[in-house]
């Protein structure tokens, strides 16, 4: 498996083919694929789905992909590496940027359902053919106008996801997958997600949350909330330079051994040997 390996924060390419040009590969950094025409298939990770533009992807630097192109295919490629995100932030915001990617990597199906013929697909192709055309206009090298077009991308993308999985529950009045919607918005604050406070949030008894819970979504609210925080600490650990002690911190952990337990009890290993694992 080729791997391409970029040390610039941002990098584009902008191409029409009838062909896709390159082998499969994975990358260290993100890509933002947008299809603005033409149709074929996409393999992503060895599963297969057809494409039909307007699409979007969203890739993490160890996703393994290709496209076989059948219908002549416009692609815009945003690649670019987390420091780009983070430059010239406070420390707030910094940990505000690190969550959102971890949300968007762990949601990334829901990106690629993104509807063709929605406002936010119409705002998304703007945004690429603006950054298209800075990258242009500036021989190839990114500026802070990039690096804000390339904020806005992902904060809609974050937006679908919110409202996928809000009108998802609204319109099956389904109010498991509302509960689940509040765990993912309120992940890093555990006071947020503790039986009484969840009770209180849909007026529900704790006995009746947790019975209603596990019935519906298969899991203990517990378990579940331990798993998705498991998530979001996996792709943090893998895709950025955070120090443990900041991510125990940003998860709401009350010291970096409370932090080094819950990762040890869930994935088996420490953090500092998870992230070796994952080579970083």
């Amino acid at each position: 498996m080729e791997r391409f390996i970029q040390f610039d924060p941002i990098s584009m390419r902008h191409f029409s083919t009838t062909k896709w040009p390159f082998p499969p590969h994975n990358h260290n950094h993100y890509e933002l694929i947008f299809l603005h025409a033409g149709n074929g298939t996409h393999i992503l990770n060895n599963v297969t789905a057809a494409y039909q533009a307007p699409a979007i992807y969203l890739l993490a630097p160890e996703d393994q992909h290709q496209f076989i192109v059948k219908a002549q295919t416009e692609f815009s490629v945003i690649k670019f590496l987390p420091v780009s995100l983070s430059g010239h932030l406070r420390d707030a915001e910094e940990k505000e940027w690190h969550l959102l990617m971890g949300e968007l990597i762990v949601n990334s199906q829901l990106i690629s359902e993104l509807l063709p013929q929605t406002l936010a697909m119409n705002k998304l192709e703007t945004l690429f053919k603006m950054m298209v055309a800075e990258w242009k206009e500036m021989n190839e090298k990114s500026n802070e106008l990039m690096v804000h077009l390339l904020r806005s991308i992902l904060i809609i993308l974050k937006s679908n996801i919110l409202v996928s999985s809000n009108v998802t529950a609204l319109m099956t009045d389904n109010l498991p997958m509302q509960i689940v919607h509040h765990i993912h918005a309120h992940i890093q604050s555990p006071e947020s997600l503790t039986i009484d406070s969840i009770g209180a949030q849909f007026s529900l008894s704790g006995s009746y949350l947790s019975s209603l819970f596990r019935k519906e979504i298969g899991m203990s609210l517990k378990e579940y909330i331990s798993n998705y925080k498991l998530k979001l600490i996996k792709t943090r650990l893998k895709y950025s330079r955070s120090l443990i002690k900041e991510i125990s911190h940003d998860f709401g952990f009350s010291d970096i051994s409370h932090f080094n337990k819950f990762v040890k009890r869930h994935a088996g290993v420490n953090p500092k040997e998870l992230r070796e694992k994952n080579g970083q």
